[in-house]
């Protein structure tokens, strides 16, 4: 394993920046070839093609293909930007690949759905195997970039399947029928599995001239449970079965009830007439390829059973008792996968790295009893709600508040959790019942006196964020009238920064808690009008008296306003003193151009307004305003394409962890509370510290890493790679 020393750490952070760089300058390019390339096998198989409607369909499916070119390429390269994005914000990255179902999906699929999943994933695993030499190569070169100490190919976002979900998110946007942009898929996968090839290997060349070593893998481990069948055995769990499972179709309740199904302590029965046959469009039928389906569902069950065995028996030292009970009270293909599913699930669980090893083996431990509830209630995989599942959810989401196991708290947190689950292994579980009773006690635990206490120091954060946002609101609406102004050009660009930003602050604190009914509570708008006129040269060098009137009474007006809103003393007192500054000069008929304050009349840039449009008015918080949310006050970088704020997204949603690098030091904390318009957001840690930050503060932090989403839910990530196992296994089978 090659080291990388602290000095090459900075150097490779940007090889690796310039790296993702290039492939999104190079994304429109890839995405034109592999129009190029669709359009060209489309036209071979017109040529080819002896039914007229099959060439008629071939050549409308072309003529769509160039019409749409242009908006494939940009939305091919935007989605692909955006991938990159997601990728670098997740603090520990789980092979999430976009294109594909999460598991809460499954069940409200048809057949044709769930099928067109599964070529989906044809297509992402073809075009892994033609690029498949030179990603090995380029696994280690990225990891070795990143200052990984062993690779990891979720790390990647270089890798295939990014690509792959690219494409096919990019024409899934196009006006075309669904059917005619998923022909166009297959077409193109052949040639990006050759144009990635060719990339990778450049980029490994060049990564390699620029003295870049790639981390050595480590030696092939073993196949984890339920990844694919050893030797020639087909996967047992595929996408087609775990779809009938969380959907329980007709088909598999009639082959449950079929003779060649039923297990041999189970009677038979009577005669023909008591056997149950579903007549439905997509039932299995009582002909010889059904008995065919059935018999080889019975080698399944078999397969399955051997690896729950093993899985079991490998889960701890001491083989319970219960556990060969289970085996053998499997009744038919659903249990034996359901079973195989929630063994599935525990094990993504355990290996999650976002959880704390004590935490991992508390679920380990609630395994023997999710296996039982699976034979007997089968909801736990199709309700959120479910206790057990809620349960899982609670105890894994909580835990991610703490970074380790001598964080602070967590022993108080992990005591009643172990007290409530290890009982669990024993139970006699015949419904949800003794997993609703577990939430119920851990939940009077964690909702007790200090969970009121947060949620009345989260109620009244809110309500000043709350405050702040709508004064934001209408200052925003000042501001715009200010930049609308024709003398906006004529006055210096300070100028405009007081009135859009403090006194813009004022005017809408005067109009929010005004009772008086007035239109310019303060007068506070009508002091824009009377500054902006005393710093024209060209007005008051015409009328210098009414100068030396006025400037007193404003002075007054701007200290009183400041004040209303608690602005700072001693910011306050500079403005003024700017302000006094620029009116001296005036009254003693010295020449506006020859201060550096002032710019001169009429050249005030245009981006100086496009600042102010885009300024993040949501940003400023009164004293106590700040001091009640926990406000971290940032330099906002405005104007300009904000990308960040496109790559985070929607990622950013109430009930997410994430990590916050605040004052050289990393946090973890949860995000409680987003304001309506999404330009505040508050956020609790697991001492109940709160903090809160702009939306725009939040997108900067996070374009500069210092803001990474964590999770918001293991268990969801766990169940959705179930289903990618069952997805990956209906692309290996072979029957």
């Amino acid at each position: 394993m090659q080291v990388t020393e602290p000095k090459d750490a900075q150097r490779h952070a940007v090889l690796y920046q310039a790296t993702i760089d290039h492939a999104v300058r190079g994304a429109p390019d890839l995405m034109a070839r592999l129009v190029a390339h669709a359009r060209a096998a489309l036209r071979d198989q017109e040529s080819r093609a002896h039914d007229p409607r099959e060439r008629e369909r071939l050549t409308a499916s072309r003529r769509h293909l160039n019409q749409c070119e242009g908006e494939a390429v940009r939305r091919f390269a935007e989605e692909l930007q955006a991938a990159f994005g997601r990728m670098a914000a997740l603090e520990q990255p789980v092979a999430v690949d976009a294109g594909q179902p999460h598991f809460d999906e499954i069940a409200g699929m048809d057949a044709a759905q769930a099928e067109q999943s599964v070529e989906n994933a044809r297509v992402r695993h073809a075009v892994q195997i033609a690029a498949d030499r030179a990603l090995v190569e380029l696994n280690g070169l990225i990891c070795e970039l990143l200052g990984l100490k062993q690779v990891q190919l979720e790390r990647n976002p270089l890798r295939p399947a990014v690509y792959v979900d690219a494409v096919a998110a990019a024409l899934a946007q196009l006006s075309v029928p669904p059917a005619v942009r998923q022909g166009w898929l297959p077409l193109m996968s052949g040639a990006l599995g050759l144009e990635l090839d060719v990339y990778y290997r450049q980029l490994c060349t060049n990564l390699r001239e620029q003295g870049v070593g790639a981390i050595t893998p480590a030696p092939a481990a073993a196949p984890a449970p339920g990844d694919g069948a050893a030797g020639d055995d087909a996967p047992s769990l595929t996408f087609e079965r775990l779809r009938a499972l969380l959907a329980g179709t007709p088909a598999r309740r009639a082959l449950e009830q079929s003779d060649l199904y039923r297990p041999a302590s189970e009677p038979a029965p009577l005669d023909a007439s008591d056997t149950v046959t579903d007549t439905s469009p997509g039932a299995f039928q009582a002909t010889v390829p059904a008995a065919f389906e059935a018999a080889r569902d019975m080698k399944q069950l078999a397969r399955v059973a051997r690896r729950l065995e093993g899985r079991l028996d490998a889960a701890t030292a001491d083989d319970h008792p219960l556990r060969a009970q289970l085996r053998r009270e499997a009744h038919g293909l659903d249990q034996s996968l359901a079973l195989e599913v929630v063994a599935l699930m525990v094990d993504n669980i355990r290996h999650d790295p976002r959880l704390l090893a004590p935490v991992r083996e508390l679920v380990a431990q609630l395994e023997p009893a999710l296996l039982k509830l699976a034979l007997v209630d089968p909801q736990f995989f199709s309700h959120k709600q479910h206790p057990a599942r809620k349960l899982l959810h609670e105890i894994t989401y909580r835990s991610i508040a703490y970074e380790s196991p001598d964080s602070r708290g967590f022993s108080g947190f992990l005591e009643p959790l172990h007290d409530a689950i290890v009982p669990l292994a024993d139970v006699a579980v015949t419904s949800a019942a003794p997993f609703d009773q577990v939430l119920s006690r851990l939940t009077a635990v964690w909702d007790g006196a200090s969970a009121s206490q947060e949620r009345q120091q989260v109620a009244h954060a809110v309500k000043a964020l709350q405050q702040a946002e709508q004064r934001a609101m209408l200052a925003a609406t000042i501001v715009r009238e200010v930049l609308q102004r024709p003398d906006a050009v004529q006055v210096p660009s300070r100028v405009l920064d007081f009135l859009c930003g403090p006194w813009a602050q004022v005017v809408a604190h005067a109009r929010m808690t005004d009772r008086s009914g007035l239109d310019d509570p303060g007068q506070y708008a009508q002091t824009i009008d009377t500054l902006m006129w005393s710093l024209q040269p060209a007005l008051t060098s015409q009328d210098l008296p009414a100068l030396r009137r006025e400037v007193p009474v404003l002075q007054q007006r701007l200290r009183q306003g400041l004040a209303s809103i608690d602005y700072p003393r001693e910011q306050a007192d500079a403005w003024l003193q700017l302000f006094d500054q620029m009116h001296q000069r005036a009254l003693n008929a010295q020449a506006f151009a020859d201060t550096e304050l002032l710019l001169p009349q009429g050249t005030m840039e245009a981006d100086s307004v496009a600042r102010w449009n885009a300024a993040d008015t949501s940003a400023w918080l009164v004293p106590a305003e700040a001091q009640a949310s926990g406000f971290i006050d940032m330099q906002v970088q405005s104007g300009g394409d904000d990308t960040p704020a496109a790559a985070l997204g929607g990622q950013l949603a109430v009930g997410a962890w994430v990590a916050l690098l605040v004052d050289g030091h990393w946090t973890r904390t949860r995000l409680a509370w987003n304001s309506s318009n999404g330009s505040l957001l508050l956020f609790v840690d697991a001492l109940e510290r709160i903090q809160s930050l702009s939306r725009r503060a939040c997108e900067q932090m996070y374009a500069q890493g210092q803001l990474r989403i964590i999770s918001s839910d293991p268990v969801e990530d766990a169940l959705d790679a179930v289903a990618r196992t069952a997805l990956r296994n209906s692309v290996d089978v072979k029957f």
